[in-house]
């Protein structure tokens, strides 16, 4: 019988992981910092924050992979709607086309895929005027 890897390390720090080896920018002067949610940080203004959710569970029969679902939230300068929609669509892009199978904290990456639609904007807060776009993605991963 086939069992996925006991995963030990917290999700949202699996796909931190995942995402940082493809390379994003995740320094907070030149990027989009990654953070584990499902707190929304107030600062830095440019964030990407990753909250692990539910998903399919088992893919497999013998449960092989494990499917589980995690929401990328990505927030942008103050005032500037185009900047913000740009970076939630290379992180969409990156997401969807990261190589895969790999590997993050032990855990293998099958595979990684969006859930729905492409990166949504969120309403303004007219208090602080940053744009916000979310995204929904299947992380499978196992044996």
């Amino acid at each position: 019988m086939t069992m996925p890897a006991v995963i030990t390390t917290p999700r949202a720090q699996v796909i931190i992981g995942f995402l940082t080896s493809t390379g994003w920018d995740a320094t907070q002067e030149t990027g989009y910092p990654l953070v584990p949610g499902p707190e929304i940080l107030t600062s830095p203004d440019r964030l990407v924050t990753i909250t692990a959710t539910g998903g399919p569970g088992y893919t497999t029969e013998e449960g092989g992979t494990d499917a589980w679902s995690f929401q990328a939230r990505l927030r942008g300068p103050s005032d500037d709607p185009l900047t913000a929609q740009m970076a939630a669509q290379m992180l969409d892009w990156t997401i969807l086309t990261a190589p895969t199978p790999a590997w993050s904290y032990g855990v293998r990456v099958i595979n990684c895929f969006r859930l729905g639609s492409p990166p949504t904007v969120l309403p303004l807060d007219p208090a602080d005027r940053r744009f916000e776009y979310v995204a929904d993605y299947i992380f499978v991963t196992g044996a």
